[in-house]
């Protein structure tokens, strides 16, 4: 058996040689292949159990090759942005297929030299489809994985066909979650703003603005582009007013184009951690050209629809319509100013209204109801195309300017329906008040003041103004009363002692305080209300958009977001609804951290702006891609703006050694690799993903040739094995001849 055992273990060796060598050949012929891993062929004995202690029983050797799989490959400058290559362990995932299928196999692959196929995928050497998780605008939804990208948050999610978002499982393999990387789809941009940062001082040695004296200081304003939807800009400015030594208030003013305009103040003080106050709000009628007659709009103030109809002195053609005469009109300004008139004389509060040029601002006072507009009727009005129906897409023109949220107010407001009667009195601060047809308004007769109405006809707001005169002349701070139309606003201040009043039934009163409302007749506005808890607020009424601590920076802040509709096409910038999620599209305003100096600032010196921040972006046409070390693929434009598609994950795995080859330069899991774990580059000990890089095959070619010498000389030897024993058997024969 010993010459049978010596000549079968030579065959093993020339076996064992051959694979060595095979292995080399492979080697030698990948060495300019990118990410290519050099295989090394060891060997076992093969041992056959010894039966004698006088006797050897032949056995052998066994070649045992070993992937080199987790072996780093020197990594390659190139001039190509679509070239990747892994710095540390990992594998990018491919398929044989862009959009696989339940027959299609997935594969992992260090050979990051992709290019654009014909279709715009991003495909290896080997044909094989470069896969990533795909990136879209954070929606508010909790469903949604999240990646935050400079200061902006996405979400790892798509639309499907029909527009249903489909939010991605980021641990999982297959082509729900994962997506390929296709350049050609992305098309144009437009993005819609949804950040302003801003950084500024606003001087600490500014006076409290008065409005009557406004050039003494104290107010001051700074402007930002922003992007709705459609990628149209719009000019947006911020004004900031002194309300004491350390608070300033804030007001956004409209864009052109939009119908309303709400700043939003989050609470963080309330049974509802996410509740959230209307500050402040604004609305919007604007003219493209003088209405023809018959066009007609629908204002509610609160006590029901009044339809305000322009016509060329003729009959209105809506039943209880108020007519616009607009026959004399040269321009949209005169007819604005005409509309004005009419409002001032049929809705409450019509202050709120203001004719400038060829638009009405809707600016809500502190006591205002809420105000809908309807301007469906009325095409020459560019908010006529405002909130189109969900269902239709047609525009319904109809928008409403919400009320100041209860939790802001300290204020009343007397509404005056009609022309008081003559001998009616109201009481504020127990003083008499008595409406007249006689006498000079303010002056005291009786004891009791006079209000002079003989000329006020059956115009209310005419009433008012005269109670306004007589206030001015008898009460103390009479600042805090502002005629508004056919209402009486009450402002209270905390210098000023409560305000007491009773106007019986001469007029309706409305009082709103720190959440609540009440409508009696009679009542006590006080010089202080509670706010977040504590008495919180400035003035007696007002609570400001930002108070400073001692050192200068922020307290804290009231205001948070904005929220616009828009008449031009555009998507609404508003908390809504889409496919069962809700979606915030508000604008998130920061103007830096509490207790911090990186945003605004109370300190001495002048107004200074330091930084202004948006996102968004008007359209731009694709332009080229860059690939960071997360794997973030972000598509660039040509107008200046990026935005990112897709992130490009790393999948690791226990035994990377243990996986299969294929054809490719591509590997499949096996039992003895593992299954994978995907992870974005750069975590959880995955490697970080190198632009413009490829990495080198790890096969050294000394080293090879070394191998190629010593396996054809143990090739050789093997085969002296075997002639050997040939020759001794060929002996052995001879002898039994």
């Amino acid at each position: 058996m010993s010459l049978y055992g010596a000549l079968f273990s030579g065959v093993s060796g020339l076996s064992a040689q051959s694979s060595a060598m095979g292995a080399i050949a492979d080697n030698i012929t990948n060495i300019n292949t990118i990410g290519y891993k050099g295989t090394s062929v060891n060997f076992q004995t093969l041992v056959t159990k010894q039966t004698s202690l006088t006797t050897y029983s032949a056995g052998g050797a066994q070649p045992k090759p070993r992937a080199n799989i987790d072996i780093q490959g020197l990594l390659s400058a190139t001039s190509s942005s679509t070239d990747l290559g892994i710095s540390g362990s990992g594998f990018f995932i491919i398929n044989e297929a862009a959009n696989p299928g339940s027959g299609n196999v997935w594969g992992y692959t260090r050979a990051g030299s992709f290019k654009l196929d014909d279709q715009g995928y991003l495909t290896n050497v080997g044909g094989n489809y470069l896969q990533a998780w795909p990136l879209a605008t954070y929606d508010g939804s909790a469903s949604a994985s999240l990646v935050k990208v400079g200061d902006n948050v996405y979400m790892k999610a798509y639309q499907d066909q029909n527009g249903i978002t489909t939010y991605v499982n980021d641990n999982v393999i297959d082509s729900t979650n994962l997506k390929p990387v296709n350049l050609n789809r992305i098309g144009g941009t437009a993005t819609a703003t949804q950040n302003i940062r801003i950084g500024a001082n606003l001087p600490s040695s500014d006076p409290i603005f008065d409005a009557s004296s406004a050039s003494a200081g104290g107010r001051h304003s700074l402007s930002t582009l922003v992007y709705d939807s459609l990628g149209n800009d719009h000019n947006l400015n911020l004004q900031f007013t002194k309300q004491s030594s350390n608070s300033w208030g804030l007001d956004v003013e409209m864009p052109s184009g939009a119908a309303t305009l709400v700043v939003y103040d989050e609470r963080e003080v309330s049974t509802d951690a996410a509740a959230e106050d209307v500050y402040a709000a604004r609305g919007q009628i604007e003219l493209s050209k003088i209405p023809t007659s018959g066009e007609y709009l629908t204002i509610d103030d609160g006590l029901g629809a009044q339809t305000f109809e322009f016509t060329n002195g003729g009959p209105v053609t809506v039943p209880g319509a108020i007519a616009v005469n607009i026959t004399t009109a040269t321009s949209v300004s005169e007819v604005i100013a005409t509309l004005k008139t009419a409002i001032d004389a049929n809705l409450r509060d019509s202050d709120r209204f203001v004719a400038n040029g060829a638009k009405m601002d809707i600016i809500q006072s502190a006591s205002g109801d809420g105000v809908t507009v309807n301007a469906s009727s009325c095409l020459s009005c560019l908010q006529s195309q405002a909130n189109p129906n969900a269902n239709t897409g047609i525009p319904t023109g109809t928008y409403t300017i919400p009320a100041i949220d209860e939790a802001l107010k300290n204020v009343a407001r007397f509404d005056f329906d009609t022309v008081p009667t003559v001998g009616d009195t109201i009481d504020i601060n127990g003083t008499t008040f008595e409406f007249t047809n006689t006498g000079t308004t303010g002056a005291v007769v009786a004891g009791n003041v006079v209000v002079n109405i003989s000329g006020a006809g059956t115009d209310p707001a005419s009433a008012v103004s005269s109670l306004k005169t007589a206030i001015d002349a008898n009460l103390a701070e009479s600042g805090r009363f502002v005629a508004s139309g056919r209402t009486l606003n009450i402002q209270q201040t905390s210098s000023g002692a409560d305000i007491t009043y009773d106007v019986g039934t001469v007029a309706t009163a409305t009082y709103s305080s720190a959440g609540s409302t009440d409508h009696n007749a009679t009542g006590t506005v006080e010089n202080a209300f509670d706010f977040n808890g504590s008495t919180d607020a400035e003035n007696g009424y007002i609570v400001p958009a930002v108070r400073f601590n001692a050192d200068g920076t922020p307290k804290y802040f009231n205001v948070n977001s904005v929220e616009i509709d828009w008449a031009n096409g555009a998507e609404n910038m508003e908390e809504t609804v889409k496919n069962g999620q809700n979606v915030d599209l508000r604008i998130d305003l920061f103007f830096g951290n509490t207790s911090t100096a990186d945003g605004l600032t109370h300190l001495a010196g002048d107004f200074a702006p330091n930084y202004i921040n948006q996102d968004g972006a008007k359209f731009g046409s694709y332009a080229g891609v860059s690939i960071g070390d997360d794997g973030i693929v972000t598509a660039l434009f040509d107008n200046g703006e990026s935005r990112p598609i897709a992130q490009i994950p790393v999948a690791t795995f226990v035994n990377p050694n243990g996986m299969e080859s294929r054809t490719g330069n591509m590997w499949i899991e096996t039992d003895v690799s593992g299954q994978p774990t995907v992870r974005t580059a750069g975590s959880g000990g995955a490697g970080t993903i190198n632009s413009a890089s490829l990495e080198a095959s790890t096969v050294d070619l000394g080293t090879e040739f070394t191998n190629m010498i010593t396996t054809q000389r143990a090739y050789s030897a093997a085969a002296k094995v075997i002639t050997s024993a040939d020759e001794m058997l060929d002996e052995l024969v001879r002898i039994k001849r």
